[in-house]
């Protein structure tokens, strides 16, 4: 189970994102309510959240949930919502590179001693450690910068709506090392949707139509290397979001039990 982070939006900005449970704290009443379901954010905007108290929460809740948490996390794009935390918007993809460093260092360190460009921690203790001394960060993000920054300091890709070719481009320039492969992608279950642009701008694909459609999309992205598929249903009332899930479930997951 995943859930998506934004925490405080332009008022033109309202859809899809303007009206989230904060994800760190959902994935923990769903952890605790569903023990065997791994949980992960998909993605955490890190670059505007401080890093050493996301370290904390991410490792309490791995604790709790027994190490069943995935931590997805990327730079961000709503400008607006970096100014309105005091967030460097500019320099957020240098952030987040050091952040995923420092978090490591306090996941896995006895005595973190951490000397960046923008966080210093000197002789500190960090407690608790995540159940492996380590948390899986997967990197979201679509470009050029999302793969290095995968290949620099990721556990895994986890892109957005990328079009297959460019998913199989992408996995082929990450094949030097064991990451994990994953992407997220509008589906839906009840009609055929056309591409569309993201809130950011990107170019984005929906996976979409009847399940035989959906399992060879899907299947399309698993021989270019795809390990998770990451399904995002997406309507204004959750019995419509439930019914959907049932039918995903039922009709195009049973191919892969």
């Amino acid at each position: 189970m995943w859930a998506t982070d934004h925490v405080l939006m332009p008022a033109e900005l309202k859809e899809p994102y303007g009206q989230l449970l904060e994800p760190l704290t959902t994935l923990s009443y769903i952890a605790s309510r569903c023990p065997k379901l791994k949980v992960g954010t998909s993605v955490l905007v890190l670059a505007q959240r401080n890093p050493v108290l996301v370290a904390k929460q991410a490792a309490a809740l791995d604790v709790l949930s027994e190490g069943r948490l995935i931590l997805g996390v990327g730079a961000g794009w709503a400008e607006k919502e970096f100014g309105f935390l005091n967030a460097d918007f500019h320099r957020r993809g240098r952030v987040l590179d050091e952040s995923i460093r420092l978090m490591k260092a306090l996941w896995k360190d006895e005595v973190v001693n951490f000397d960046g460009e923008y966080f210093h921690v000197t002789d500190a203790l960090f407690f608790p450690k995540p159940v492996n001394r380590d948390i899986p960060v997967w990197i979201g993000g679509n470009g050029p910068s999302a793969l290095r920054r995968a290949t620099r300091v990721g556990d895994g890709w986890h892109p957005v709506g990328v079009d297959v070719g460019d998913f199989a481009a992408g996995a082929r320039k990450l094949g030097g090392r064991k990451l994990t492969l994953s992407v997220r992608m509008t589906t839906d279950v009840r009609k055929k949707r056309e591409n569309y642009v993201g809130p950011n701008g990107e170019k984005r694909v929906a996976v979409s139509g009847s399940a035989e459609e959906i399992r060879r999309l899907v299947g399309d992205y698993e021989e270019a290397g795809l390990e998770y598929y990451c399904a995002s249903v997406n309507h204004p009332l959750a019995a419509d979001v439930v019914s959907d899930l049932r039918k995903f479930s039922a009709e195009v997951m049973k191919s892969y039990r």
